[in-house]
């Protein structure tokens, strides 16, 4: 059983197209009839939407064998006055949702993620922190890869929140357990220990994957070019149990049985 990420991982971060072997993994994987869920943190479209971009790429995936944040934002964002921060399609989406646009007196602060965020962006993140308690970041990445360029994740942007304004936050996607326990119910799946993660994201997915038992592939092509990058920062039990180029070796080692 396999969760597998989507940024960096099955397509890549600056050209948006399919990376070597991940639709030949996809199709594997239904050929086969081996559970998986497709788990990504999109913020820029609806969830619908997003999934028919993946299968004008070429991925054939079902709606029962995909997830993102929106999926249950609204069973953890319940207060519909929101200062939503992010690219120009998040706060659309939102509206899209049914959730009322609000920076003067936010009932809930939602944090997604954009390139060109400013200080200023930072400050009026904060001024609507102190006025409320309800903050959320729309998933915990640690890093955001964009054009080639590496920024702060949501996960950072909402560590520095937190620290400013004293507050915690929630997590509505990855890699919080809300996401991953939805992830696992597609699956039919009863333990995290049956299942394999991949990504390219350590800290933002792969390390919460590990605490909850799960084994992870860490790939090269998305957000880490070199695994010594991370590696020396682990403990043991953190660190990955595989590390793959791209999708195309992680089908290798799953057609050899090595995975």
């Amino acid at each position: 059983m396999f969760f597998i990420d989507v940024q960096g991982t099955l397509i890549d971060d600056i050209n948006k197209k399919p990376i070597a072997g991940s639709i030949e993994f996809i199709d594997f994987l239904n050929e086969n009839n081996i559970p998986y869920v497709v788990i990504t943190n999109n913020t820029k479209k609806l969830s619908k939407d997003f999934l028919q971009f993946l299968k004008d790429l070429g991925f054939n995936i079902k709606e029962k064998n995909y997830i993102d944040p929106f999926v249950i934002l609204k069973d953890v964002a319940k207060k519909r006055k929101v200062a939503a921060f992010g690219q120009d399609s998040f706060p659309k989406v939102l509206t899209q949702m049914e959730y009322e646009l609000e920076y003067d007196n936010p009932e809930t602060l939602i944090v997604s993620i954009k390139k060109e965020y400013t200080n200023e962006d930072y400050s009026k993140m904060i001024e609507c922190a102190l006025k409320t308690d309800d903050l959320i970041g729309m998933h915990e990445t640690s890093i955001y890869s964009k054009d080639g360029s590496r920024y702060p994740g949501v996960g950072a942007i909402m560590s520095m929140i937190k620290f400013a304004v004293n507050k915690d936050y929630k997590v509505v996607g990855k890699p919080s357990f809300n996401f991953y326990n939805e992830a696992r119910k597609l699956l039919d799946c009863d333990n995290f220990n049956k299942i394999t993660i991949i990504s390219d994201d350590m800290m933002g997915d792969l390390l919460g994957a590990k605490k909850l038992g799960m084994k992870a592939v860490l790939v090269l092509s998305g957000k880490i070019k070199d695994a010594n990058e991370v590696l020396p920062t682990l403990k043991q039990e953190e660190k990955p149990d595989t590390i793959c180029k791209d999708m195309s070796e992680v089908l290798t080692l799953l057609k050899g049985r090595s995975l």
